[in-house]
């Protein structure tokens, strides 16, 4: 059963499907930087579901039940004006949730060239209410990303820290598999 659908997608946590792992196996990523993504959802994504370090949504056509896109969520913290490393840092946190992993299936857009604008339609339509509602029941303030070096993540409403504070940020709180991306954020 679904957890989400709209009229042309509906959304399921990983493993809910039988066909999840050979769908998997067929995914792939249109930006070559997506070596990344690929590598999680083939490699650590059912260990990570299993122990409930991160949930893993997979999309499919309403139509064909093709795989087309997936997105992992994760609880996460953000702090702010922390100390030197040698004090008892005084800080500000920001509780929010991490979108971990975001991709849109290259096998399914090749196959379906008028599906443009799906990444946004999947963002909109499954991963803000997912957020939302989570939001709504745990209290978090932020939705971050810890995003590849381009600016397509503004049209999602994401948007960067000023220079300084990411270099701070990103000292602190990014981690080491995503040494090429720049952490985003917007409100919730």
């Amino acid at each position: 059963m679904p957890l989400l659908k709209n009229n042309m997608l509906y959304c399921e946590h990983l493993g809910a499907s039988v066909n999840d792992a050979y769908d998997i196996e067929n995914f792939s990523t249109k930006d070559v930087r997506g070596a990344g993504l690929l590598n999680y959802i083939k490699n650590f994504a059912f260990d990570d579901e299993a122990h409930k370090r991160m949930r893993t949504y997979l999309v499919r056509a309403n139509n064909s039940s093709e795989l087309t896109g997936y997105f992992s969520l994760k609880a996460g913290l953000i702090s702010f004006n922390e100390g030197d490393e040698s004090e008892i840092a005084n800080f500000d946190t920001l509780p929010g949730i991490e979108l971990a992993n975001f991709a849109v299936n290259k096998e399914y857009l090749d196959k379906n060239p008028n599906a443009k604008g799906l990444g946004l339609l999947i963002f909109n339509d499954f991963i803000l209410p997912i957020v939302r509602d989570v939001s709504d029941r745990v209290g978090a303030e932020v939705l971050y990303i810890f995003a590849l070096p381009f600016e397509g993540y503004g049209k999602y409403g994401f948007m960067r820290l000023p220079v300084e504070r990411e270099d701070e940020l990103h000292r602190r709180l990014k981690p080491r598999y995503d040494s090429e991306c720049i952490f985003m954020y917007q409100m919730l």
